[in-house]
């Protein structure tokens, strides 16, 4: 429900009582009417019902302390080093974003490192007052303003950053993983990107089956973990394979993939000429050993998508709880460039990021329960018939 100023609700007293007045002695209607409405007009003329407290701020820690910590304190702050800083702030700092008249905005370095600071934080350590309080600037829109203005600027960059492979590059990876899993492109998954509270309008279909609240993140990486392909936006309710279907990848597979390529999925999604997946209980290819020892395998590679995700969110931990009021209007719009933007900044950054921030994964891609695959299994046979050959040898 929206919050009503004191200021309105002092205006709507007054015509309040005059309707009563005007009903009590309609005589006096004229008078009490004129005299009603010279009240409101007076009432609108100021800005505030009651005087505003003055907030001193200072971007003393932003420009004094900020450059003086060491590397180390800086990154646990900003969430990147100072040279990935300054290399994002080059990227962004001409674009037009920053060039408005209409009113003065901060420097871009400081617009910059309060969005750091933001995307980089989860919990209280990212609210708005005190993130406001850090770099000396106003608790009210203006973090809103400045987050959404420079997360415009980073996403003029998606088409550069975020590009799926041609038909040249697509060849070039079909012959790296010729010994490994042959003719695979990629790996997809999917992942919650959970909200700190429902959203305003139809929460239900955000309320997943860990119970929670959250915004469906699809993406496709590559086996340098190089995240090529995001399709962003469905309700967390919403099953894997279904944002699959509808995603361009999974509408138009051919534009993607030349025949004999395919991706990598898990149990999640159908098996099909241009996805494989790994087997479930009820599967009859081999025996029982041969096909977990295949999923064992084929998960050693898919696990590479999982860990994007944990590197992505532990790099920009807003993405474990995004503190966004989601509705149709803006909010969902605004969450969608949020996760854009932090995966844009991720592939950016990505050989920045050492062994200790990677992160170990372990799945499972035992045989799972479930209706039997579905779709094309010539394509996961002659995978299988490799695989087990290879381990064989081994």
């Amino acid at each position: 429900m929206p919050i009503i100023s004191r200021k309105r609700k002092l205006m709507e007293e007054i015509c309040e009582a005059a309707f009563i007045d005007i009903i009590n002695s309609p005589t006096q209607a004229d008078i009490i009417f004129d005299n009603a409405i010279d009240d409101v007009l007076t009432i609108s003329t100021y800005r505030l019902s009651v005087p505003r407290l003055f907030v001193p701020k200072s971007d003393d820690w932003f420009r004094r302390i900020l450059p003086n910590y060491s590397d180390h304190y800086f990154k646990k702050f900003m969430r990147v080093s100072r040279k990935d800083f300054t290399l994002i702030l080059r990227m962004i700092e001409n674009s037009n974003v920053f060039k408005s008249n209409s009113r003065q905005q901060l420097k871009v370095d400081q617009q910059l490192a309060i969005t750091f600071h933001k995307l980089g934080h989860d919990g209280t350590g990212s609210g708005v007052s005190t993130t406001a309080a850090l770099f000396g600037v106003g608790g009210g829109g203006t973090i809103l303003k400045v987050v959404t203005r420079v997360l415009k600027a980073i996403l003029e960059l998606e088409k550069d950053w975020i590009r799926w492979p041609d038909e040249t590059e697509r060849l070039e990876i079909a012959r790296n993983m010729v010994d490994q899993l042959p003719n695979c492109i990629g790996y997809i998954d999917g992942s919650h990107i959970n909200l700190e509270e429902a959203p305003l309008d139809d929460p239900e279909s955000y309320f997943t089956r860990k119970q929670r609240y959250a915004i469906q993140l699809q993406a496709v990486c590559d086996n340098n973990k190089m995240i090529r392909s995001i399709f962003v936006g469905y309700p967390g309710s919403v099953h894997d394979a279904r944002v699959f279907d509808n995603s361009e990848i999974g509408k138009n597979p051919e534009k993607f993939l030349d025949r004999g390529q395919w991706i990598a999925g898990d149990s999640a999604y159908k098996n099909t000429d241009y996805m494989i997946t790994p087997f479930k209980n009820n599967a009859s290819t081999g025996t029982t050993a041969e096909r977990r020892r295949f999923n064992k395998y084929f998960s050693g590679f898919r696990v590479k998508i999982e860990c994007c995700f944990g590197i992505i969110k532990e790099t920009f931990g807003s993405l474990k709880e995004l503190r966004i009021r989601v509705d149709r209007s803006n909010g969902h719009t605004l969450a969608c460039s949020w996760i854009r933007g932090c995966i844009i900044l991720y592939n950016i950054l990505k050989d920045s990021f050492t062994e200790s921030e990677e992160i170990n994964i372990e799945v499972d891609d035992d045989a799972q329960e479930g209706n039997h695959d579905q779709g094309d299994d010539y394509k996961r046979n002659a995978l299988f018939q490799f695989v087990n050959g290879k381990l064989n040898m081994m």
